[in-house]
């Protein structure tokens, strides 16, 4: 599998259902679908150039992707690690305030 072709069409799909996941309007939804068409397709590519691979290319297209998903995982886990480390003090402080008015509800309907 050819991996640039596989980590384009990776990034094109996560950006596509990323744009899909909150599209409401033809200009958001149209882009995204077609953003997520192309990365299929690119991946279809990259498995299909990767057929005429040799063991050692094969071997190291599977390294790079291998690496490529490890690099997303950990700067996924970084920036959620970031993000509760800047948000919990506000949860917490909006928490105490509804438990100080008695609100119980918290805005549930």
């Amino acid at each position: 599998m050819c991996p640039i072709c596989w980590i384009n069409g990776f990034l094109l799909m996560l950006f596509g259902a990323s744009a899909f996941s909150f599209g409401t309007e033809w200009y958001i939804v149209l882009p995204s679908l077609l953003l997520l068409v192309y990365g299929c397709y690119k991946i279809w590519d990259g498995i299909k150039k990767g057929k005429h691979y040799s063991d050692q290319q094969r071997i190291n297209s599977r390294r790079t992707i291998i690496l490529f998903i490890i690099g997303v995982a950990v700067g996924m886990y970084t920036g959620a690690a970031i993000m509760f480390a800047i948000a919990s003090a506000d949860h917490k402080r909006m928490h105490n305030l509804l438990d100080v008015y008695l609100i119980e509800d918290y805005g549930h309907h």
